[in-house]
């Protein structure tokens, strides 16, 4: 239990450093302008607006548009809304969703590891790196939240507990739907099993309830938008999976303008290398499916797009991970919290009329 604080702190006063800046509507600060802006920033970034709108309406009234958010994220807001207006309660959530990701990475890493001090350097890690993790984490997005259950979900189907496995799944499914990824590595995991064809039928039946749940999703989308279809529909900017794989470096590709895009490459490397020296069946075949994706998908902010499996690829560097290794890490936190400062105070979504978001 006090590990379980522990981390949990570590990831709120980490949260609070991140906030500080709007907090105070700091002006210029190591070379990035605030422009005293105030907590409004963190709300308004991506996409936050968006979440709360659902939050408000159930997409009652709403494009087609909005079925790209799934509905789990928007029913936190929804319940922390009874209590406090739309951008408190945006707020709220994200606390809430960074207490549940460090309890899930928690929970994952002391699954796989041994040695529970590695278990807190894994978990601490994970909360800062890859880099791109502070800002989401530190905004109103739904990737903690999905963190959480696709990690205990494997956690928790590792151990056998396959219905406990399921129910964590599709809620992963009901939060984004790269969710349903899982029930494909465990589909494949039954699949290879040295069984007879009824037994690998018994253990995949609890988690039938995952395509399930998101079959019963576009049911319900059908009834809001008019369409069973209507994710695929929503806009095909937020769908950026292509072929042949590598069209990222595409110059004609609208989600990517720049022409320096080394980092990917080192994007690529880290997951490749990471999720290669992962021992463990289950989590490497998951691994490998959404890491398949991630070569098929052109938008620059690919990091983001990898963040479900980077507690992957962590556990498979964890054998080099020690405290000296940890404590040179411990600079690096200064150019990422610049990185995620200067990104969320160039990632605000305008907004003219607050009156239906409070």
């Amino acid at each position: 239990m006090k590990r379980y604080l522990m981390i949990v702190v570590i990831a709120l006063t980490s949260l609070l450093i991140f906030w500080t800046p709007f907090l105070f509507k700091t002006g210029t600060f190591w070379g990035i302008n605030f422009e005293n802006h105030g907590m409004e920033t963190i709300v308004q970034n991506f996409d936050g607006l968006n979440y709360l709108s659902v939050a408000k309406t159930m997409y009652d009234s709403q494009p087609i548009y909005y079925a790209a958010h799934f509905p789990l994220y928007p029913l936190l807001i929804c319940t922390l809304d009874v209590f406090m207006t739309g951008p408190q309660a945006l707020l709220g959530s994200i606390i809430i969703s960074n207490i549940l990701l460090a309890i899930g990475l928690y929970i994952f890493f002391r699954v796989f590891v041994k040695n529970q001090k590695l278990v807190v350097i894994l978990t601490t890690v994970a909360l800062f790196f890859p880099a791109r993790m502070l800002s989401v984490r530190g905004v109103g997005t739904s990737e903690p939240l999905f963190m959480f259950f696709v990690l205990t979900s494997l956690s928790y189907a590792s151990r056998g507990k396959h219905w406990w496995a399921t129910i964590l799944g599709s809620l992963a499914v009901l939060t984004r739907i790269p969710g349903i990824l899982l029930f494909g590595a465990y589909f494949i995991q039954f699949a290879i099993l040295n069984l007879q064809f009824t037994k690998k039928l018994k253990l995949l039946f609890p988690y039938l309830l995952m395509p399930i749940s998101l079959t019963l999703l576009f049911v319900f989308y059908e009834q809001k938008f008019g369409s069973f279809w209507a994710y695929f529909n929503s806009s095909s900017e937020l769908h950026p999976v292509f072929f042949p794989p590598f069209l990222i470096f595409s110059n004609t590709a609208k989600w990517i303008t720049d022409m320096w895009r080394e980092d990917i490459i080192y994007i690529y490397l880290f997951y490749g290398l990471g999720l290669g020296l992962v021992k463990e069946k289950t989590i490497k075949v998951f691994g490998f499916i959404t890491g398949t994706l991630l070569l098929l998908t052109a938008h620059r902010d690919l990091a983001r797009y990898a963040l479900p499996i980077a507690p992957i690829a962590l556990l498979g560097f964890a054998p080099v991970l020690n405290n000296k290794y940890v404590k040179w890490g411990l600079l690096l936190l200064i150019p990422i919290y610049l990185l995620g400062w200067q990104f969320v105070v160039e990632n605000v979504q305008s907004i003219s009329d607050w009156s239906s978001l409070i």
